[in-house]
This record gives structure tokens, sequence and C-alpha cells, in this order.
């Protein structure tokens, strides 16, 4: 009994073993290659059907997600200033503006390395520029103003278009936003 059931097991892997051979559509293959088809696809569908715990542990967050930057609110007390406080602000803000005079033929990428200004700031800015593309089309002896921090990093920008001032401020993040 023993050796029928063996028999039998080994007719039945010579069958599956020959399988491929008798399959029209793979002809064009070597014998090889119809088997190696076949087992991986073997493979495929194991692995397909193949059972998994219910406890899976959530997805990792997606990269998008870590860049994310939580929403946070700073309460300041709005009560209004004294003149004298106005006048002390005003003067702080306008200390650290520079103004600057287009030459004849002068870009604003030109007055930026003339004056030792990172120019990355001023291709930043030219992303956010709008139609009317105000840094784009500078005249000669027009004004730009350039707004530093302590450190001389380029906080903001203002320039007089044709559809009146554009004014060009540095997000946390690093970029320019377009506020004017």
């Amino acid at each position: 009994m023993h050796k029928e059931s063996h028999s039998g097991i080994r007719l039945w892997l010579a069958n599956i073993w020959q399988l491929p051979d008798r399959l029209s559509w793979m002809n064009p293959l070597p014998s090889a290659h119809r088997r190696g088809i076949i087992l991986a696809l073997l493979v495929m569908l194991l692995a397909f059907l193949w059972p998994t715990s219910r406890d899976t542990p959530p997805a990792p967050a997606s990269h998008n997600a870590s860049k994310e930057v939580p929403l946070q609110a700073e309460i300041y007390n709005n009560a209004p200033a004294s003149p004298q406080q106005q006048q002390q602000q005003q003067q702080q803000d306008n200390s650290q503006w520079r103004s600057f005079q287009v030459a004849q033929g002068q870009t604003l990428a030109q007055l930026f390395r003339d004056n030792n200004l990172p120019v990355n700031d001023v291709f930043a800015m030219a992303g956010v520029e709008g139609d009317d593309k105000p840094l784009s089309n500078l005249r000669s002896g027009q004004q730009v103003r350039i707004r530093l921090d302590n450190k001389g990093v380029v906080t903001g920008l203002t320039v007089e278009g044709d559809s009146g001032p554009a004014l060009f401020t540095r997000q946390p993040d690093g970029s320019f936003l377009r506020a004017q």
C-alpha cells in the first residue's frame, strides 16, 4: 500500500512538471521559462492569499504629513499704542528698510549681487510676482526698498509697479509671498 501511494505521488508530480509542455499558448518559450512563469504565478497567488493577522499596526505617516506645520496662535494685548510708542515703532521699522535706485540696464538680481544680498531671494520672489511682473519690469531710476533683519537676511521688498506698490514678505518657511 505504501508503494502505491508513493508511485501515485510520483506520477502526480511528473504530471505537474510536464504541464507547461502541454500549454499551447506557451509554445514559443523554452520549457525552463514556462516553468518559471508558472512558479512565479503560484508564488504571487500564495502571497496574495496568505492570511495576515487582524492586528496590523497603522501605516506610517506620509512624507508630506511630516512637513505640515501645526497651527498656533499668539495672543497680544490689543490696547492702542501711545503716539510715542507708535513713533518709536515706525523709527525701528524704517531703520530696517534700505532704499536702492535701479541703474540703467540693471536687473534686480544684479542689484542684489552688487549689494551682497542673496540672489536666490530674487528668484524666490520672482516665482510669486504675479502677472504684472513688477520685479521683471524694473526701469532705470526706479526705487527698490529692501527690508533686512538684524542678521542681514532679506525679510521684505517693495517696488512701485505699473499697478501700484508691490510688497513681498518672507514667510516663516523661507519662501516669499506677495502681499500687495
